[in-house]
């Protein structure tokens, strides 16, 4: 995904890697990593997020909340939830919370096409900030 949403002309953050930065060998800056991921969080113009599992990450759930409530008191860009995991969860699909992300893809796991998955979520994304420019 990383790589066809970059090939788009999109910068793709990815978590894992940026943890690298603040972990590793001797050096585990948890607190700069927590404060890096806020930052990128509120920063960013579209935040993706995975919504997979029974009980969505917790990490991404607070970034998720982060970027929520900057855009609700004035921030600028959307949140896209990604669910690809097609087991019921908790309310029947997910938990309430999620209901506030701008929109959700449902796009469920034997459909194993990365190429159409990208496809999806990048012209929700544009869809949602083309109907915020107004």
């Amino acid at each position: 995904m990383q790589n066809t949403s970059g090939k788009r002309g999109h910068e793709v953050i990815l978590p894992q890697d940026e943890a690298n930065k603040f972990l590793g060998g001797d050096k585990q800056d948890f607190k700069g990593l927590a404060e890096s991921c806020y930052s990128q969080a509120i920063g960013c113009d579209a935040m993706v997020d995975i919504l997979d599992g029974p009980d969505p990450d917790s990490g991404m759930s607070m970034e998720a909340g982060f970027k929520i409530r900057d855009i609700k008191t004035g921030g600028r860009g959307v949140t896209v939830g990604v669910r690809t995991d097609f087991r019921v969860s908790e309310d029947g699909q997910l938990n309430a919370m999620f209901r506030l992300l701008d929109d959700i893809v449902f796009f469920p796991s034997f459909n194993e096409s990365c190429q159409e998955l990208c496809d999806q979520i990048d012209e929700k994304i544009q869809t949602l900030l083309k109907s915020k420019e107004h």
